[in-house]
């Protein structure tokens, strides 16, 4: 092919500036180039004649298809890249069919596509039937535990986290069972997930295997956490999911966490007071959570 100038000779009628915004109309709506091109000549008063020059013989859209294929090939690629496990279940033909829908309902809108892929687990929800009466496919509610793990990684890795910070003193069990005044709070790099699945069965396609076991039902409750720079995986008991959860949205004293997980679980709000003040020490140090004492509360 015949690689003349890009860009017919109307700089005259379109100055670069303009050309440049007639290409990104045309080449990356969401609704693809045809869509592109109306977008870009209602815009810009040009349509593809006056601006693409083409040899003899040869179809503008054609040329300009290269780029605006180029570009949704790229952000597919972005979501395979922070979707590994995912594709590795679909399949390259699935998750690109499911990926370029996302794309055309969720465009890029950030620079750094860093949050590219951020509703793409709750577009895989809102894209799935449930059975009459029934729950979803094993295989389909697997695949969304799977995107919606990938996804909270990726955001526990961005997210500013702990390590630039002073290492925060340990908190004493005696003290926190006390309640001399503690609050409770979620780092920004810390997620909850409730899963339909076991955590044990995601662990390998996370570690990039691909187990010949087929998923089945099971509740269980996961923190996505980042320590010191590496993220990981920890399983929790019901009553310690419920408890982080009342301190997910903002800090917490530990009788409300406590309450929170008693009035969840059925059990003991004292009982349950008594096992945070022994267990949050530690999840305080591997930064699962931060602990602040506050002398003007309870």
């Amino acid at each position: 092919m015949d690689d003349a100038p890009l860009v017919a000779e109307l700089a005259a009628e379109l100055d670069l500036p303009a050309i440049q915004h007639w290409m990104q109309a045309a080449t990356t709506h969401p609704g693809g180039l045809g869509a592109g091109l109306a977008q870009a000549r209602a815009l810009h008063g040009a349509g593809i004649e006056r601006v693409i020059a083409t040899p003899a013989g040869i179809d503008p859209r054609a040329r300009l298809a290269v780029y605006a294929d180029g570009y949704w090939m790229r952000l597919i690629a972005c979501l395979e890249a922070e979707f590994p496990a995912l594709l590795r279940l679909l399949g390259p033909s699935l998750f690109r069919f499911f990926a370029r829908a996302y794309l055309s309902r969720h465009p890029s809108r950030s620079p750094t596509l860093h949050t590219l892929g951020a509703e793409f687990p709750a577009f895989l929800l809102r894209s799935q039937r449930r059975m009459a009466n029934g729950p979803r496919p094993a295989m389909q509610s697997f695949a969304l535990a799977l995107a919606t793990l990938e996804r909270a990684i990726a955001e526990s890795g961005r997210a500013a986290g702990l390590e630039h910070r002073e290492p925060a003193a340990p908190a004493e069990p005696l003290s926190l069972l006390a309640g001399a005044g503690w609050q409770l709070a979620l780092p920004a790099t810390t997620r909850l997930i409730a899963l339909r699945h076991r955590a044990d069965s995601l662990r390998p396609w996370l570690r990039g295997e691909r187990p010949a076991e087929a998923p089945e039902f099971e509740i269980d409750r996961v923190a996505i956490r980042r320590h010191r720079f590496r993220v990981s995986m920890e399983r929790l008991t019901d009553w310690q999911f419920h408890a982080l959860r009342r301190a997910a949205n903002g800090p917490a004293s530990l009788s409300d966490c406590a309450r929170a997980a008693a009035r969840r679980t059925g059990g003991s709000e004292a009982e349950l007071r008594a096992r945070l003040a022994f267990w949050l020490p530690a999840a305080q140090q591997s930064s699962l959570v931060t602990l602040d004492a506050d002398p003007a509360r309870p």
